[in-house]
């Protein structure tokens, strides 16, 4: 593989990184699906803000009880306190709903994909948030596939989008969350369990501040997503990885051959 020209689609910075941001989720009806009380917050609470100001219905599922991580009973209250923080954005509504399943059983969890699609169906979403499919933990991949095959074998006509926690992801989408910032911390503030354990909160921050790294002064922080081709997810994860591979193959491309 030689590298790109100038003739590449690839050849230029902002086809490989967005230089300007959304400034709410494109739809009015979004599903988020988080594999842990906090995982909500941490990876996409600006976003849910920033649609709920613009009067959208967002149904958050917590899918696992977080029991290895602390007191299930304790971040449930955790993610239902900050779900009241993230509403007074606006006039939008947030519905958040716990599936209590074990924590680290979520790769592979025989019911789970058709709960999901049951979701996808019964509330009409327009958008599906996923944990990115690069994500460290097990729970987070395999609630990321259980949301592609549920929207597969639905045949749903809506769009799906990746959000990162534990790995950055390649991202081409962003939300500029400016203006919910302070509120996105109140609600990171809420996890107070979990902060005991490790600095989320500045983790997770800094990534939203060096997110915003293309987008100009005025622009304080912003969250990442991926964003996935109908056609593409609709194989399954092999569609996903075969649409993301030449993205990847692009930003590092192998040195063309000597002579």
């Amino acid at each position: 593989m030689t590298l790109p020209t100038s003739r590449s689609p690839w050849a230029d910075e902002a086809a490989l990184y967005p230089y300007t941001a959304w400034d709410a989720l494109p739809a009015r009806r979004v599903l988020v699906l988080a594999p842990h009380p906090d995982d909500e917050v941490l990876g996409c609470g600006g976003s849910i803000a920033a649609s709920l100001s613009q009067g959208a219905f967002v149904d958050v599922i917590v899918a696992s009880d977080g029991g290895l991580g602390g007191d299930p009973r304790t971040r449930e209250a955790e993610s239902t306190a900050a779900a009241r923080v993230l509403s007074a954005a606006g006039d939008g509504r947030l519905q958040l709903s716990f599936w209590r399943l074990p924590d680290r059983t979520l790769a592979g969890h025989p019911e789970l994909g058709s709960r999901i699609a049951d979701r996808l169906a019964n509330t009409k979403a327009e958008l599906l948030l996923l944990p990115s499919p690069l994500e460290i933990h097990p729970d987070h991949r395999g609630l990321c596939l259980a949301g592609i095959e549920a929207a597969r074998t639905l045949d749903w006509e809506g769009e799906l989008l990746f959000y990162e926690v534990g790995h950055p992801l390649l991202a081409d989408r962003l939300v500029d969350i400016t203006r919910w910032i302070a509120l996105k911390r109140d609600a990171i503030d809420c996890f107070a369990s979990q902060l005991a354990v490790q600095a989320y909160g500045e983790q997770l921050l800094g990534l939203n501040r060096y997110r915003a790294y293309t987008l100009g002064p005025a622009v304080s922080h912003a969250e990442a997503f991926q964003s996935v081709a109908r056609q593409s997810w609709r194989d399954g994860l092999e569609g996903v990885w075969t649409e993301l591979a030449p993205r990847l193959r692009a930003r590092y491309p192998a040195p063309s051959a000597g002579p």
